[in-house]
C-alpha cells in the first residue's frame, strides 16, 4: 500500500512543482526519489533504473537515438529559421491556407511521424504565424500539442493503436473503425478552443510564388518524414534534412557546423533524459502495477474499473504504449471477447490521461520551447481533454449497448 501512496504523492508533487515553474528535470528527480523511497528500495530502484538506461543495449540505444533526434530537431528548426527558409515556408503556406488551418495542419502533419516528444518538430514552424497573430505561449503550446495527437483515433501507422488492437485481438482496421468518430471530435474541439484566441489572419494571396517558396522550405521536412516512414532512424533522417537546409542556402561548412552547434537546445535534451529515467523508475518500482491491482481489488463496478485505472495509469506513466501495456492485459479478462467498445473506453482513458499528464513528453518539450506556464496551458488543455474523454465514454457506452454498466 505504501508504494501506491508513493506513486500518487509523487505524481501530485510533480504537478505542483511544474505549476510553480520548477525545472522539469528537478521535478522528475523529486518524484523519482519519492517513488523509490516508498517502494522500500530507495537506492536500489534509482540505481537499477539508471543501470537499465546505461547498460541495457536496447534501452541505451533507444535513449541515445531519442536524445540525438531531439537535439537534431532543434538544429533543423534553428537552421530553417536562421537561413530564412522557415519564413518563406510559412509565408508560402499562408498564401493558400487560412491561419487556423495552417496552425493545425503543421503539428498534425508532424504527428504522422511517431516519436517521443515529436511535437518539438512542429513547434518552430508554428511559431512565426503564431507570433504574427499575437498568440501567447500557452496558446502556442495548446495548439501544437492538441493537433499533433489527432492520429490515435485514425492512423494505421501509429504504434499506439497498433499495440492496442494487437493486445485486444482485433484487426487494426476494425479497431480504428470503432475509434474514427473520435478523430472528428478531437478536430472539432481543437478548432473550437483555438477560435477563442485566434483571430484568423486569412491568407496573403501570393499564389504561385508563395507555393514555390513553401515547397522549397517543405522539402527538408518532407524528406525527413518520408525517410522515417520507410524505416530510416529518425536521427539519420534528420541529418539528411539539416544537410538539405544548408545545401539549399549554400551555407559554407564552417558556418554550418557553427549553426549546428548553436542550434542544440541542451535544456530540452536534459528533459528527455530525465523523462526516460522516470519511466524506468516507475517500471522498476512496480508502483503503477500495485496501484492498478489495488483499484481492481476494491470490488467496484466494471464501469468504474474501465474508467479510473486507465486514466490514472495513462497520466502517471506519461506514455500511451506503457499505459496500454499495463492496462489491457489486466482488463481484457474482465471485458471478455467481443467487447470492442468496452475495450475502447479503457483505450480512451489511457489516451486522455496521457494527453494531460505533466509527464507527457510532447507537452514538456513544447512547454519548454515556447517557455509557457503549465498552469495557463492547462486552462485550455484540461477542459479539452475532459470533453474529449466524456465524448468517448458516452459514444462507446451507447454504441456498445453498455449503458447498464
Amino acid at each position: 500500500m505504501l508504494s501506491v501512496i508513493g506513486v500518487i504523492v509523487a505524481f501530485f508533487l510533480i504537478v505542483a512543482l511544474r505549476l510553480r515553474n520548477v525545472d522539469f528535470s528537478v521535478s522528475i528527480l523529486v518524484g523519482s526519489v519519492i517513488i523509490s523511497l516508498t517502494s522500500g528500495r530507495l537506492l536500489g530502484v534509482l540505481v537499477e533504473a539508471g543501470a537499465i538506461m546505461v547498460t541495457n543495449p536496447v534501452e541505451r540505444a533507444s535513449t541515445l537515438n531519442i536524445c540525438a533526434a531531439v537535439a537534431l530537431i532543434t538544429v533543423l528548426g534553428y537552421g530553417l529559421k536562421e537561413t530564412g527558409l522557415m519564413s518563406e515556408l510559412i509565408e508560402g503556406l499562408r498564401s493558400v491556407l487560412p491561419s487556423r488551418v495552417l496552425l493545425a495542419l503543421i503539428p498534425a502533419t508532424f504527428g504522422l511521424l511517431s516519436m517521443p516528444g515529436g511535437a518539438l518538430m512542429s513547434a518552430p514552424f508554428n511559431e512565426p504565424e503564431a507570433d504574427r497573430l499575437g498568440l501567447r505561449p500557452e496558446h502556442k503550446t495548446y495548439i501544437n500539442v492538441w493537433f499533433r495527437h489527432l492520429w490515435y483515433w485514425a492512423s494505421p501507422i501509429s504504434p499506439v493503436p497498433i499495440l492496442a488492437a494487437s493486445l485486444a485481438g482485433m484487426s487494426l482496421n476494425g479497431f480504428l473503425t470503432v475509434q474514427l468518430p473520435m478523430f472528428a471530435v478531437t478536430l472539432a474541439l481543437g478548432f473550437a478552443v483555438s477560435m477563442y484566441f485566434i483571430r484568423d489572419g486569412g491568407n496573403s494571396g501570393r499564389g504561385a510564388k508563395g507555393v514555390s517558396n513553401a515547397v522549397k522550405g517543405l522539402a527538408p521536412i518532407i524528406v525527413t518524414i518520408l525517410l522515417s516512414a520507410v524505416g530510416v532512424p529518425v536521427w539519420t533522417a534528420l541529418i539528411v534534412g539539416v544537410s538539405m537546409v544548408f545545401a539549399v542556402r549554400r551555407i559554407p561548412a564552417s558556418v554550418a557546423l557553427r549553426m549546428a552547434r548553436d542550434g542544440v537546445r541542451w535544456d530540452i535534451v536534459a528533459s528527455v533524459v530525465s523523462m526516460l529515467f522516470f519511466r524506468h523508475v516507475v517500471a522498476v518500482s512496480g508502483s503503477v502495477d500495485a496501484l492498478f491491482e489495488a483499484v481492481l481489488g476494491l470490488g467496484v463496478p466494471l464501469i468504474a474499473i474501465l474508467v479510473v485505472p486507465p486514466i490514472l495509469v495513462g497520466t502517471i506513466s506519461g506514455t500511451p504504449t506503457m499505459g496500454i501495456g499495463i492496462v489491457f492485459p489486466l482488463l481484457l479478462p474482465l471485458i471478455g471477447v467481443g467487447g470492442a467498445h468496452l475495450i475502447s473506453i479503457a483505450y480512451a482513458g489511457v489516451i486522455a490521461g496521457y494527453l494531460a499528464s505533466p509527464m507527457h513528453l510532447c507537452l514538456v518539450l513544447t512547454n519548454s520551447y515556447y517557455k509557457s506556464e503549465l498552469g495557463r496551458v492547462y486552462r485550455y488543455l484540461v477542459p479539452s481533454v475532459a470533453l474529449l474523454y466524456l465524448s468517448n465514454l458516452l459514444y462507446h457506452l451507447a454504441a456498445g449497448g453498455a449503458l447498464k454498466l
